[in-house]
This record gives structure tokens, sequence and C-alpha cells, in this order.
């Protein structure tokens, strides 16, 4: 008969230490509080009022030999030549 009967919760407490006292958080402890951001603008790059410049820089385009490719990926090809 006892197999269903409730007993009272142990009160717990959530986000803290029953006994821990409350105290003030100082200024460094805190992160001053500012206007909110515009996610959107370009702001948060860094780069809102600032004049940008941009150069190109042009590569060639490097493309090894076929012969020594093939030769050192078949070492036995290299060999009966």
């Amino acid at each position: 008969m006892g197999l269903f009967v409730q007993r009272p919760e142990e009160p717990s407490e959530w986000a803290g230490l029953p006994g821990e006292p409350v105290r003030p958080r100082s200024r460094a402890e805190v992160l001053p509080d500012d206007e909110p951001v515009n996610a959107a603008s370009a702001d948060l790059l860094g780069v809102g009022e600032t004049s940008l410049s941009s150069i190109t820089i042009s590569l060639d385009e490097v493309v090894p030999p076929a012969a020594e490719e093939s030769s050192a990926a078949d070492p036995v090809a290299s060999a009966e030549s």
C-alpha cells in the first residue's frame, strides 16, 4: 500500500548555493551598457566611415612539365627506358 505515497521533495535552489550571500558586482565584473548594435550595418566590420582601397595581383598559371610527372609517378616506366 505504501508504494504510491507521495514524499515531499527536498527544496533546492537552481542558480546558486543556498547559503551563498548576495554581494554586489563591481564594475570590473560587468560589461558596460552600450547602445544597441545594428547587425545589418557595415560598422561591425570597422568599415563604416573609412575609405576602402584594393589592389589586384595577376598570377601566371604554373603548369609542371608532363614528362617529370609521369616518370615520378611510375618508377617501372622510367627504369625500362
